[in-house]
């Protein structure tokens, strides 16, 4: 079982990449035995990933597709059609101003693979990228900087 996390920022024309995000995970799922997809479904990389790989459990059964919470639910909420299960990896309280940057990280560090929709130089994919690198993790880049 490996597993592969998604960055990318959360407003940004990914519908021309949509093809190329296909391939890599379809390149993942067969040639690197990745099989649970992490994605946070805040941005529209996130939507615009958890949605194909919705679409490749068709073909490939085994997939899962977890939403990663950066904020413990206080209470029950209704999972996406989209998600198999929702998932909250912090290991320790962190306040709210830095739970998704803590998120990101722990992601990172439990993730064998990385997709990057990073396209510009700051924001918190990019520092979650910054930190994947930091952690010489398997980089797959999606988009050019602009």
């Amino acid at each position: 079982m490996k597993i592969c996390a998604v960055f990318g920022h959360r407003t940004a024309d990914y519908a021309p990449f949509k093809e190329k995000i296909r391939r890599v995970m379809i390149e993942l799922i067969e040639n690197e035995g990745v099989t649970q997809f992490y994605s946070g479904g805040r941005g529209d990389f996130d939507i615009i990933c958890a949605r194909i790989v919705y679409e490749l459990k068709r073909e490939y059964s085994e997939l899962k597709n977890i939403l990663v919470l950066s904020y413990h639910p206080a209470k029950a909420f209704e999972l996406p059609k989209i998600y198999d299960e929702s998932v909250y990896i912090l290991e320790r309280k962190v306040p709210p101003l830095y739970a998704i940057i803590e998120t990101n990280k722990a992601l990172v560090d439990l993730a064998d693979f990385v997709i990057s929709g990073v396209s510009r130089d700051w924001g918190g994919a990019y520092e979650a990228i910054t930190y994947a690198k930091q952690k010489k993790k398997t980089i797959i880049e999606i988009c050019p900087y602009e």
